[in-house]
């Protein structure tokens, strides 16, 4: 236990210490499904995207966070920066559980001096930083998919029961995480022996049928009191996505996109230590590689959809950190002091007196090093200067409604682009242009949506909508000018004589990023102020 008490804390202040250098906004689509619906469930006011209106998204997730507000609120801070630095300790305290899960798995599987490594790997890790500890439903997931690969029976001890519940949990907060689990089901029946195979596998199945059953039921509670009515989001997900094939609304990614592409952004420089990791259990048989055969069916499972995301993969992580702190310790030999007794079960291969010269490039320092050094600076990168503006501007609006200054904003770029009410936490009317996709095919070519419209015709569209008579051309929509319009810079130099004709200036603009794979997101994020 002494292993367990000091990682885990130490895990904990280094995930807090990186929640207060979050400034930044990535995956701003699934940060909504989250904070803006846990903001609307806590105060009574935000929005609702159009997954929720048509019940496809399911309410444990955000229910966490709209916790975590009520408790700002009873305690009367909801007025300070708590309301938006306390959800992102609840994102570093999941994903430090994630890291202390980690350690866990890889001390049962692989011993103490592998798991110390395999530690190290998660605190390091770019994509634990950068993603993990941030307000999504992935990162959830992945802590709770650590917790079950932690008990997990690989080939020895573990819990199934327990292992089964955490990974039901992780199948409420986000339902496609049952692919992931039905490739370790598969693995672990093939693995039981021949003798009472049957009998085995009838109780596996059977405590997998019981905890399912059970969490279908906790499923269809949480969402009958979050909806109002009985919805089965799963259900819904899969019409939309799979019998529909809507899912491609969102971008279309190759056949296995996750192999090529997110398995190397999730591990970056770690990604040649987790190759040989594996083939280290391939070869020696010193560690389990069953793992790996369900980390690499899950990452072709997810790979078949149509549209793909790395973040989808977040719950590799821990596998992954396994495999790299196998290869680690076989290179460079335990983290500190090496352990009394020998409960490293992956020892060194023999090296030949050529090896054992080049061994003393691969110090412990010197990986540490260099783990250190190829993650840590692109992920302050990532969570202080990459896409930081469309956070500040929220800050400054934040405060120019608190003082009576702003009393009703418009967005004029890409849904989604910045936080909403969970970071303005003021009751004004706020809209943004709409891109809700269409939710059958039969629709898809007549479908309409504000966010294409305006990039196509940002100015006819301004004047339209804002046009003091007149109806607009159909399926435009009439809106009263708001006190304040927010843009990225590329849009607002395309129409700058349509704005001041409309009564906007400037009054104020935040840098976001040096570089933007959107042309739509790039420059800076702009604000134009009503006068008069």
């Amino acid at each position: 236990m002494a292993l367990a008490r000091r990682p885990l804390a130490c895990a904990l202040a280094l995930r807090l210490a990186g929640a207060l250098l979050v400034h930044t906004y990535i995956h701003p689509d699934e940060t909504w499904q989250s904070l803006e619906v846990a903001h609307r469930l806590a105060f009574g006011y935000g929005y609702a995207t159009w997954e929720w209106r048509h019940g496809l998204r399911g309410f444990a997730h955000p229910m966490l966070f709209a916790a975590v507000y009520r408790a700002v609120r009873m305690l009367g801070l909801d007025g300070t920066f708590l309301v938006v630095a306390a959800p992102y300790a609840l994102a570093a305290a999941i994903a430090a559980a994630a890291d202390y899960a980690t350690l866990r798995l890889a001390d049962r599987v692989a011993g103490r001096d592998v798991a110390r490594w395999a530690l190290a790997c998660s605190a390091a890790s770019m994509a634990m930083a950068t993603g993990v500890t941030r307000p999504l439903a992935n990162s959830a997931e992945t802590a709770l998919a650590a917790g079950a690969f932690a008990c997990w029976p690989w080939g020895r001890g573990g819990s199934l029961l327990a292992a089964l519940v955490l990974a039901a949990l992780a199948c409420i907060v986000r339902p496609t995480s049952a692919a992931l689990w039905l490739c370790a089901a598969l693995a672990l029946l093939a693995s039981q022996p021949r003798a009472r195979m049957a009998v085995r596998a009838a109780r596996i199945v059977g405590t997998a049928a019981c905890v399912g059953a059970a969490a279908v039921a906790a499923m269809l509670a949480i969402d009958r009191v979050g909806y109002g009515r009985w919805v089965l989001p799963p259900y819904n997900f899969y019409m939309f996505n799979v019998h529909e094939g809507l899912a491609t609304w969102f971008g279309e990614t190759p056949a296995l996109y996750h192999l090529y592409a997110s398995v190397p952004i999730l591990f970056t420089s770690m990604l040649p230590f987790v190759l040989h990791g594996i083939y280290l259990a391939f070869r020696t048989h010193a560690v389990t590689r069953a793992p790996a055969v369900v980390a690499l069916g899950a990452a072709v499972l997810f790979s078949l959809a149509g549209h793909s995301e790395y973040r989808f993969l977040y719950p590799l992580l821990p596998i992954g950190h396994l495999y790299a702190a196998v290869s680690i310790n076989a290179l460079a030999g335990p983290l500190g002091k090496p352990a009394a007794a020998a409960t490293a079960t992956m020892a060194p291969p023999p090296a030949s007196p050529k090896g054992a010269a080049k061994r003393r490039w691969w110090s412990p320092a010197t990986v540490l090093a260099y783990l250190l050094l190829t993650n840590v600076p692109p992920a302050l990168y990532l969570n202080l200067v990459h896409q930081r503006g469309v956070v500040d501007v929220m800050r400054h609006l934040r405060h120019g409604a608190q003082a009576g200054r702003v009393t009703s904003i418009g967005f004029l770029m890409p849904c989604h682009s910045t936080p909403f009410y969970s970071h303005l936490h003021v009751d004004i009317p706020m809209w943004f242009l709409s891109c809700e996709p269409p939710l059958s095919r039969a629709g898809l070519d007549s479908h309409y949506w504000e966010a294409g419209d305006f990039e196509q015709h940002p100015a006819e569209f301004v004047r339209e909508i804002f046009a003091a008579s007149g109806p607009p051309a159909p399926p435009r929509s009439r809106r009263q000018k708001p006190s304040h319009l927010v843009l990225y810079d590329a849009t607002a130099r395309r129409i700058p004589h349509d704005l001041a004709a409309l009564g906007y200036a400037e009054t104020a603009r935040f840098f976001n990023t040096h570089f933007s794979g959107d042309p739509r997101r790039s420059g800076d994020v702009v604000v134009y102020a009503l006068s008069g």
